[in-house]
């Protein structure tokens, strides 16, 4: 394992904080060297020897990268991959291999597991380096696309340029009735009282709730056969059926 100095310090792009590392290697040694070096270039490292205390760990500290061995006491890292694949919120966690096994057989079921790169042993402290941030340059983009935009079925919004599309056709809306779309596209699936889409679309609750009614109605007009998909729920508000 090479000890030649790393590449500048790597950061999160949007937060400007040091990248944070979670590493899960039994082999103290290697653990150890890890910790060290990625520290020394500039990361927030926490380092387990099993992957037991996964759970507890992401309570407190949610990395960017996650670093781990694949042969290990209890989970195998492909195990600890789908454990963390399996959880929503981390479904787009850079996670990268680094192990001794290098069939190609390994690489591929590990791989298709979930994880976003494979490293095998001996390794160089710059290569590491550059490959955690080269997968979370990939997560942060991906992630900058999903913010800009939301598509449902044939439904297409930009959320930067406030346009909507259906089927390539632009769907012309009011400000409010784009609110108001957005918040029912970003929560679907989930009943939203007239309260919230009050407070999120007008800024007032200080409003009838026929003029939530008022907009809903002229926003599924606009939308056609996508309007079907804004349920009403008699009562309480509307929802977005997924």
């Amino acid at each position: 394992m090479s000890q030649h100095p790393p590449p500048n310090p790597p950061q999160n792009a949007a937060s400007g904080a040091p990248l944070k590392v979670l590493i899960i290697e039994d082999e103290s040694e290697i653990r150890e060297f890890l910790v060290a070096h990625l520290q020394d270039s500039g990361m927030e490292v926490v380092a387990l020897a099993t992957g037991d205390e996964l759970k507890v760990t992401f309570n407190s500290f949610v990395p960017d990268v996650v670093l781990l061995d694949q042969v290990m006491p209890g989970k195998s890292g492909r195990e600890i991959i789908r454990e963390i694949r399996s959880q929503v919120q981390f479904s787009n966690l850079p996670i990268m291999m680094v192990t001794g096994l290098d069939g190609e057989a390994d690489k591929v079921e590990t791989l298709a597991d979930g994880a976003d790169d494979y490293m095998t042993k001996p390794f160089s402290v710059r290569e590491i380096v550059a490959r955690i941030n080269a997968l979370v340059r990939r997560s942060q983009a991906a992630y900058r696309a999903q913010q800009r935009n939301i598509r449902v079925r044939d439904l297409d919004v930009d959320l930067v340029a406030h346009r909507v599309t259906l089927k390539s056709r632009e769907i012309p809306l009011t400000l409010t009735e784009f609110k108001i779309l957005v918040e029912l596209l970003r929560q679907c699936g989930q009943v939203l009282t007239r309260d919230r889409l009050r407070e999120h679309a007008l800024g007032n609750l200080n409003v009838a709730d026929r003029t939530i009614d008022v907009h809903m109605a002229s926003l599924r007009k606009k939308l056609d056969e996508m309007g079907d998909l804004i349920e009403t729920v008699r009562g309480v508000g509307y929802r977005m059926a997924p």
